[in-house]
């Protein structure tokens, strides 16, 4: 497993408690309309209590959701176990409505929700919060839970790269870009606000679409 980015986040920012919140009184009407449509938000937690707050949000009955993978940990006495290794430090993500949001984002252990600081920003300077799409979730879960080899989340957004599927192995059916490092073909899934998760895969088991 290479080093991953301690904080890998791309075109998002952290601004104030307010634009945290994302509560203005202008935008109270228009946000009452889409209250009850859930979205995959980033909320900023300390490090290291990734796991821990995720089962409290769970245990609260929220749809929350840390990036990490299971891998193979041998200890100094030769013991093998596996743990979850978390990808994506200090960041949980949750699927909320907006009305939902606003009651969590003053939990104790949430610190802030991330704007996306490649939206424009409304009439008060705000920058809406930052969305992470339901296919794009769809994706980095299904490559944590099923790739054969270590997966890497860099913050780089990648620009070019044909769009591929997977045809065979245990991937089989993924769909993502595929790109060339070091003289190693690897396949990611981008996350529009944060950055990519990556693993290696051989070039005869894709196929572009």
């Amino acid at each position: 497993m290479s080093d991953m980015p301690e904080n890998p986040i791309s075109n998002a920012t952290t601004l104030g408690v307010d634009d945290a919140v994302g509560v203005s009184d202008a935008e109270d009407s228009a946000s009452e309309i889409a209250s009850e449509q859930r979205f995959w938000y980033v909320a900023v937690i300390n490090r290291n209590s990734e796991k821990l707050i995720r089962e409290k949000l769970l245990q609260q009955g929220y749809d929350a959701y840390v990036a990490s993978q299971m891998e193979d940990h041998v200890w100094a006495n030769g013991r093998k176990k596996k743990i979850e290794h978390v990808l994506i430090t200090a960041k949980v993500f949750i699927r909320l409505t907006e009305s939902e949001r606003r009651e969590v984002v003053h939990l104790p252990y949430i610190n802030y929700f991330l704007t996306d600081k490649a939206m424009a920003t409304n009439a008060f300077g705000v920058h809406p919060m930052a969305v992470i799409p339901d296919r794009e979730m769809q994706m980095l879960r299904f490559m944590l839970c099923n790739a054969d080899s270590p997966v890497d989340f860099v913050s780089t957004q990648f620009r070019t790269g044909n769009r591929i599927r997977i045809v065979r192995g245990a991937l089989k059916g993924f769909e993502g870009e595929v790109t060339r490092l070091s003289g190693e073909t690897y396949v990611f899934v981008r996350l529009s606000v944060l950055g990519s998760a990556m693993t290696r895969v051989l070039p005869q088991d894709i196929e572009v679409i």
